[in-house]
């Protein structure tokens, strides 16, 4: 029976794999899968070996705290998927943990694959040697990333972003506000500040005030709040009493993509969020902050060296997307922003045709690729070509 182990660390990666392993699972019917999985692993029948939320860590801090147990779990891990002699391994994303179990296994004769480059090009690019040491195969999610590991073993293939596969503009903005229960008919403001609490803490207030300032201009806007965990709603619903807001809003669970899609513009913390905002066809003014420790650590230590913040102008390498950081990010810098956009319809829809043709470049079946890999890999066809080279 074939025989594919795994690993995830959290709800994102789980999808990705549950997707991707599906996908194989057409094709190799009695495929069995066994790993650290999440719902959706395990709702196409995969074995939990651990559950992700036990590699669900955040922060410098905390990171340190979980390493006695964490090292503790990667050993259990490698015994028993040894045991269980898997074909072959993926790891998504998670590199932390992920590449150290990659090499244990891969030392031992499995043939390990990731699944999401490390961000060696924004911070940590000696990782690429960590990533040289523990896989066989790596699967980008962006088109400049192979080359980062031209000078290494690793097959490096481009193969998409999954997200590009699933989002797309709406057809037609005024039936995506219905759909939300917004008025059709008024000029709609995304506010997205972030979806762990401690980029709550920088950045909800800001945005927020931002709102507030571009509606004592603009009294016609409705807002417009995506939320991402239920657990945050009384922290976003409180700040934004705060801040004296008596404006209309719509708070949403989860569904930032759809808030997007019903917004003329976006304001929003830097992260995902800016791609999802780009495939989805949303102008929008980008802003970040960061405590000024992160910001030490992240230039001294990590080797922080990205140019920009926002997916799509990292994707384009210029500046296509304004953005604000750290004390560039005032309510008033982000307020006349908003505004700037908003007054000038044409530079929004020469956005929208450069959002498009860049979203084109992430649309190549991500899922699919990867399974053919997988399959080539347990035995199946030959893979595709090497997208570094080799």
């Amino acid at each position: 029976m074939p025989k594919i182990a795994c690993c995830v660390a959290e709800l994102s990666g789980d999808l990705l794999a549950a997707e991707t392993l599906q996908t194989l699972k057409t094709q190799i019917p009695d495929l069995s899968l066994r790993g650290v999985t999440g719902p959706h692993l395990r709702a196409i029948g995969c074995e939990t070996l651990a559950d992700a939320e036990s590699l669900s860590v955040s922060g410098i801090t905390e990171a340190v705290l979980h390493v006695p147990r964490l090292w503790k779990l990667r050993q259990r891990l490698v015994r028993e998927i040894l045991m269980w002699k898997p074909d072959c391994f993926l790891g998504v994303d998670a590199p932390d943990f992920n590449l150290g179990l990659e090499r244990k296994l891969r030392e031992a004769g499995v043939p390990t694959f990731h699944y999401v480059s490390p961000t060696v090009w924004a911070w940590r690019p000696r990782r690429v040697k960590q990533v040289d040491r523990a896989v066989d195969g790596l699967f980008c999610l962006f088109p400049f990333e192979p080359a980062y590991y031209s000078n290494t073993s690793v097959r490096a293939l481009f193969v998409g972003h999954p997200l590009a596969d699933r989002l797309y503009p709406a057809r037609d903005i005024r039936e995506a506000r219905r759909v939300l229960a917004l008025n059709p008919d008024q000029t709609t403001v995304a506010l997205v500040p972030g979806s762990r609490r401690h980029e709550l803490d920088h950045m909800a207030g800001l945005i927020f005030e931002a709102a507030r300032q571009l509606s004592e201009k603009n009294r016609s806007l409705q807002f417009v709040v995506p939320i991402a965990y239920p657990e945050l709603r009384n922290v976003l619903v409180s700040l934004w009493e705060k801040t004296g807001n008596n404006l209309p809003v719509l708070w949403l669970d989860r569904q930032a993509p759809q808030a997007m899609q019903a917004s003329d513009v976006a304001l929003v913390a830097s992260g995902t969020v800016t791609l999802e905002g780009m495939l989805v066809g949303c102008p929008m003014v980008v802003a970040y902050r960061f405590s000024a420790i992160s910001v030490a650590i992240a230039k001294g230590i990590l080797g922080l060296r990205v140019s920009w913040a926002s997916f799509p102008n990292l994707l384009a390498d210029e500046a296509l997307v304004p953005e604000f950081l750290q004390n560039e990010a005032k309510p008033p810098v982000l307020a006349h922003a908003v505004q700037d956009l908003l007054d000038h319809p044409d530079r929004c829809q020469a956005l929208r045709a450069r959002y498009s043709e860049l979203a084109g470049m992430l649309r190549c079946g991500s899922n699919r690729t990867v399974a053919a890999e997988l399959a080539a890999a347990m035995g199946g066809a030959s893979p595709g070509p090497n997208s570094n080279g080799r």
